[in-house]
């Protein structure tokens, strides 16, 4: 590894532009990071992140190939990554235990953000954190679209709190319910109060179809009670009482890419996207949680694909350039 000679912050900023997680990312923005960047060269062979280490860095290639997984051992899955990407975000976001090995496969140039500034620049500028969470979520679009039927199930309540709900809910039973979904597990009560005060819960009858394939995205809802299966291209999948339904479509610049139907009488709790936004921006741990989510959900997907054999291994979506 060696430390590049400094370079201008239009020139960094010009490299930042062009890295597929800061795309749309306003100039001033652009250099904020910049100014908390280093210049990075990696000869070919270089490791450059140890299996396991713990991430105190971003790296975003310039030039260059890189190697995530499979550099200790040659049985274990690996993808390559071309610049321009990211390596890291998904890993930090999650505060993976065990985020894998990367491993220079040619000659790599890369801008260098600690973990801290960057986590520093998402709180200062919610725009940055709008469009982090857009390409996470993009990222989980592709992951879904490519194991179907194998893409890990939506998470729900806890053996103790699986009994269906009372007839009536005002908000603090609602509440009281909520707090027990995954989704929201450590979330402040103020801040899911806010969520969900406006909206009474919604009766969804056995077979009715809660929104499909190419509908406007204007909302997620969390199942109360009952169950839903997933319809449409991909896959179905179903999502239990406790789970989170449209949760990853939020910040996708593009319908919805399936739909949901009740598999028996439901009730479930609208969350709107102007509100839901509007709770992140005022909430920096929230939102902070629901990056840690979507890209948990991510790296969950990332796994399961790399179990595929070699045939499908072009299928994999990562940090990096997409590939078809």
């Amino acid at each position: 590894m060696a430390r590049l000679p400094l370079v201008s912050p239009l020139d960094r900023a010009l490299f930042l532009k062009a890295q597929p997680y800061l795309e749309g990312v306003s100039s001033n923005v652009l250099a904020a990071l910049a100014s908390y960047s280093e210049e990075r060269f990696y000869r070919a062979g270089t490791l450059i992140r140890e299996s396991g280490a713990h991430i105190d860095r971003i790296v975003f290639l310039g030039q260059g190939r890189v190697e995530v997984g499979g550099t200790e051992d040659a049985a274990t899955s690996s993808r390559p990554i071309e610049a321009p990407g990211a390596i890291g975000l998904a890993h930090h976001f999650a505060a993976a235990p065990r985020p894998p090995a990367v491993r220079a496969l040619s000659d790599t140039l890369c801008l260098e953000i600690g973990c801290d500034d960057l986590d520093q620049i998402l709180e200062d500028y919610f725009s940055l954190l709008l469009q982090m969470a857009q390409t996470t979520c993009h990222q989980v679009t592709l992951v879904v679209q490519a194991l179907g039927d194998r893409r890990p199930p939506p998470m729900g309540f806890g053996e103790s709190a699986r009994e269906h709900t009372p007839a009536q809910l005002d908000l603090v039973a609602r509440l009281a319910r909520l707090k027990h979904a995954p989704f929201f597990a450590g979330t402040n009560l103020g801040v899911l109060s806010e969520l969900v005060r406006f909206d009474p819960p919604s009766h969804v009858p056995a077979g009715e179809v809660l929104w499909r394939e190419g509908e406007a995205i204007d909302r997620m809802v969390v199942v109360l009670d009952g169950e839903f299966r997933s319809i449409g291209r991909h896959g179905s999948v179903r999502a239990p009482s406790g789970s989170m339904i449209g949760a990853w479509e939020l910040f996708l610049d593009a319908p919805r890419y399936e739909g949901w139907v009740a598999e028996v009488p439901s009730r479930v709790v609208s969350i709107g996207r102007e509100l839901f936004i509007d709770v992140l921006e005022d909430h920096f741990e929230f939102a902070q949680t629901y990056l840690d989510h979507a890209s948990s959900y991510l790296i969950a997907g990332w796994d399961e694909l790399a179990m595929r054999d070699g045939s499908d291994q072009a299928l994999v979506p990562h940090e990096g350039r997409e590939r078809a």
